[in-house]
């Protein structure tokens, strides 16, 4: 075994140029495993530690939203004991809930909160404090505005009602940060608040941290078990922005294996044309007594020295490249990297990986090579080319019909997202097995199209290029990968943009919203903070009245559109559907935002007296047309038993509100996507169902150089409110967010698209450098002929170009039915041809063959080819 690897070495040094070239690109492809697991390791952990600052080092909380409700010792100690549970910390909220019996009481006081000073708790938003500590016994921790607005400091002194026991005169300890959310919640500590009001050990809501983020859906089910009543805040907010950059991760990892085929490629193609120029070692070796084993020895342990020689360097040059682009990816990413982590188990791995990927790819050239005839390869007839068996050509052929048939069947009759997939599976299939014969008709195809322009030379470039088949099928491929990746990574990704665009457009269709953030029957803003809103100077502004859940009673199943996807609900042994009842203002609407009528008309003195105005889609799915009445019930006057619906009591039936169409509008603005609600005047709700609340109010500054000032003013107004759940968004933010997103994954996959071309190009250079030398005696030959030296290279430069055009040519075919095939599976309902990025790939493609044919053309041009004929 040492023999055949001394004898591998050898083999190597003897090309020189060559092997340095196979490491350089195999290299590239380990030097992008390495710094992309390095750079998403920082990043991860950087991103986790701004989370965790922002969130806290906590889960999940879980628990009650009434004040009859707690969790006894036994719960907790459940809880406790469930595997991954790391922590928990107990609050407690004596007068939260509609049902406390000291609602009134309580009514115009701050919630109380009840805490324990540990080191959990303190991860909460509530113990984040701008002095001070927190409470211990008798103490209180009490908001920012509260300090700023009462004149409170540290050790002031404030009296609060306890019930059912007496009122206590209580020190300010600590004072929170300054905080939107916080207005109205003061803090004491946990055993205290407890005996002050009677409910000793009273847990209202427990505060959980695990060992593992990601355990936390098993974590909520095995919570659920325990009490269905529960109420569980996962921190949704926190895990968005974890899967942010989560979501970064699949693309880089897919990237990277993208990266890695391209290198694996690049090795087959070397040791490919290391085997063609040592033919006559080999078949001496052969003909010496080497088996055929040996022989296919050798050519793997010539993978695994150029394998751990790239490794080493892409280690290396990793490492250091994550370093210097430190500062890029802080600005890519938005998230604020102090320090390089390097996670050496993973970086082991992954290298061990690559290293036994490109040593598993050499096992199809040394198959070759222990086959090769040893008389034949003594006497170097060069039989380069490559034959390809009938049934490949004939199966690839099948599979390409089969893709694009199951595709358009699909389009047409089933509408399954996964019959797409499998379209594309079948398709990647296909090439894969026919990539020979589909290179070779594309270069004779091409050689043909170029025959009027280049004559001879186009026919004798297009049979020299197919008799280096072999060689050329590895170059194409890596051409055609880096193709499909740009067409189907780059409008996959715009495409998802432009969605996700006109989604947040739709959702806020003013610049700000300023959101109640309350449940579905809870009040929301009281009108009065809306017309505060609404008088500042430089805004326009639209409210969104809270809407009222409510059911139909004279629903007429047939009705239905065909294929709808209406839920539908049994009450009182009838099919109805569950709706939205809401007030609008529809001439706010009108003065901001299209409001497009198709029928009827939006009278106010009509929805005052129980006019209704529903949109197209709502029209046609429900089967409701102008001058119908809905007949509709509150959901409070009805009870669910048993998988139905029915009356509460006698009265609930006298409750039913019929509800004339008076208008029929295209799309209602403020609702995005499928639209069912009803709309009404803000009048009628209040009159019928006594709700005049606000849910969001949205907002535009038309003031652009008050902008600061409206804001404070705003702010202002959202601090003076009791609910300390009010949230202001900004479009713009959510819009930046996007944008940075998209230039994350875009600049990530160019820079994989270009390692990819690099690869090619590298590849390309080795491979017409090593054909250029084993046909010299082919070109002395031509040009003893007659052929001038320039028309010599003119060839070879045509020889590449065809090779990589034939791989971009492929590579835009296939890329724009897999792209489709995944935009339908994406619910994208046409076909889309990238028409930009296909002629950019069909220009820069042949100019890559070309510049990679370039020096190999440039040192056949420095020789005297004509000495050949007489060696």
């Amino acid at each position: 075994m040492s023999l055949i690897f001394s004898l591998a070495k050898s083999f190597l040094k003897s090309r020189k140029s060559r092997t340095i070239l196979s490491i350089i690109g195999i290299s590239i492809g380990f030097m992008l495993l390495i710094s992309s697991n390095i750079l998403m390791s920082t990043l991860e952990k950087s991103n986790e530690n701004i989370v965790e600052e922002k969130y806290g080092n906590y889960d999940l909380i879980v628990g009650y939203q009434k004040s009859s409700l707690f969790l006894n010792n036994s719960d907790v100690d459940k809880i406790n004991k469930l595997e991954n549970i790391q922590q928990t910390s107990p609050f407690l909220y004596p007068y939260i809930g509609k049902d406390n019996p000291y609602k009134k009481e309580m009514e115009i006081q701050p919630t109380y909160v009840g805490l324990k000073s540990d080191s959990l708790s303190k991860e909460h938003e509530f113990t984040k404090l701008s002095s001070g500590h927190l409470p211990g016994k008798s103490e209180v921790v009490i908001p920012y505005s509260w300090a700023k607005a009462k004149n409170l400091n540290l050790g002031s002194k404030l009296t609060f009602p306890f019930p059912p026991n007496e009122q206590r005169t209580v020190r300010v300890s600590g004072i929170m940060k300054k905080s939107e959310y916080l207005h109205s919640v003061v803090l004491f500590q946990y055993n205290w608040l407890s005996k002050a009001t009677s409910q000793d050990n009273h847990v209202t809501t427990l505060m959980i941290k695990l060992n593992d983020w990601h355990a936390k859906g098993q974590i909520i089910n095995q919570l659920k078990e325990i009490d269905p009543k529960f109420f569980i805040d996962g921190q949704i907010k926190m895990d968005k922005e974890r899967e942010q950059l989560g979501g970064l991760k699949p693309v880089v990892q897919g990237l990277n294996i993208a990266v890695l085929i391209g290198s694996v490629l690049l090795l087959i193609s070397t040791l490919q044309m290391s085997i063609q120029e040592k033919k006559k070692e080999l078949a001496t070796l052969r003909l010496l007594g080497a088996k055929k084993i040996q022989i296919a020895w050798l050519v793997i342990s010539e993978s695994v020295i150029i394998a751990i020689l790239s490794a080493i360097i892409g280690v290396i040059f990793g490492i250091g490249i994550s370093f210097i682009l430190k500062g890029v990816i802080t600005k890519m990413s938005g998230i604020s990297v102090e320090n390089i982590y390097i996670e050496w188990t993973s970086i082991i791995f992954s290298v061990l990986l690559g290293i036994l990927i490109t040593i598993v790819a050499s096992i199809i050239p040394a198959i070759l090579a222990s086959k090769l005839s040893p008389i034949q390869a003594y006497r170097q007839s060069i039989d380069t080319e490559h034959k390809t068996k009938v049934i490949l050509p004939f199966i690839s052929v099948c599979l390409v019909f089969l893709s694009i048939a199951l595709s358009f069947f699909n389009y047409v009759k089933l509408h399954d997202p996964k019959i797409y997939i499998l379209s594309a599976a079948i398709l990647i299939l296909s090439i894969f097995v026919g990539i020979s014969f589909l290179l070779k008709c594309t270069v004779k195809m091409l050689s043909f199209i170029i025959k009027p322009f280049l004559k001879q030379y186009s026919l004798l470039a297009s049979r020299n290029t197919i008799r280096q088949l072999r060689r050329s099928i590895q170059i194409a491929a890596v051409i055609m990968l880096g193709v499909i990746i740009s067409i189907v990574g780059i409008s996959v990704l715009i495409t998802v943009r432009d969605t996700t665009e006109k989604s947040i457009l739709t959702k806020y269709p003013l610049s700000h919203v300023i959101d109640s953030n309350s449940e579905y029957d809870e009040p929301g803003l009281p009108l009065t903070f809306y017309k505060q809103v609404d008088s500042i100077p430089g805004v326009k502004t639209i409210p969104v009245y809270k809407d009222i859940t409510v059911f139909t009673q004279n629903f007429n199943e047939a009705n239905i559109k065909k294929n709808s996807k209406l839920i539908l609900y049994n009450v009182n042994k009838r099919t109805e559907v569950l709706t939205g009842l809401q007030g609008v203002d529809f001439n706010k609407i009108k003065d901001s935002l299209p409001l497009k009528v198709t029928k009827g008309s939006i009278n106010v003195n009509q929805l005052n007296q129980g006019g209704i105005v529903i949109t197209d889609y709502g029209s046609k799915v429900l089967g409701y047309n102008l001058g119908d009445y809905i007949k509709v019930i509150h959901d409070t006057e009805l009870n669910f038993k048993e998988g139905k619906f029915e009356y509460k009591d006698g009265k609930s039936k006298g409750q039913v509100v019929s509800l004339k169409v008076v208008g029929i509008i295209k799309d209602y603005p403020m609702q995005e996507g499928p639209d069912i609600g009803i709309y009404t005047s803000p009048e009628f709700i209040k009159k019928r169902f006594n709700v005049d609340s606000i849910d969001e109010v949205y907002y535009k500054i038309l003031d652009k150089k008050s902008k600061s000032n409206i804001e404070n003013k705003v702010e202002t107004l959202i601090g003076n409110q009791p609910s300390s759940k009010v949230i202001l968004y900004n479009r713009q933010t959510e819009l930046e967010t996007l944008y940075n997103q998209f230039n994350q994954r875009i600049v990530i996959l160019l820079s994989c698209v270009v390692l990819i071309c690099l690869l090619a190009m590298i590849g390309l250079m080795n491979s017409m450098a090593s054909s250029l030398q084993e046909r010299s005696r082919e070109f002395a030959t031509i040009r003893a002929l007659g052929s001038k030296t320039k028309n010599i290279v003119r060839l070879t430069l045509i020889e590449g170009a065809l090779i990589t055009l034939g791989g971009g040519i492929l590579g835009v075919l296939f890329g724009s039915v897999l792209l489709n095939q995944l935009l339908l599976s994406l619910d994208n309902n046409s076909v889309t041809l990238p028409w930009k990025m296909i002629l950019i790939c069909l220009i820069t493609t042949p100019v890559m063959g070309l510049i990679a044919t370039l020096i190999p053309a440039y040192y056949l041009s420095k020789k005297d080819i004509l000495k050949e004929l007489s060696d």
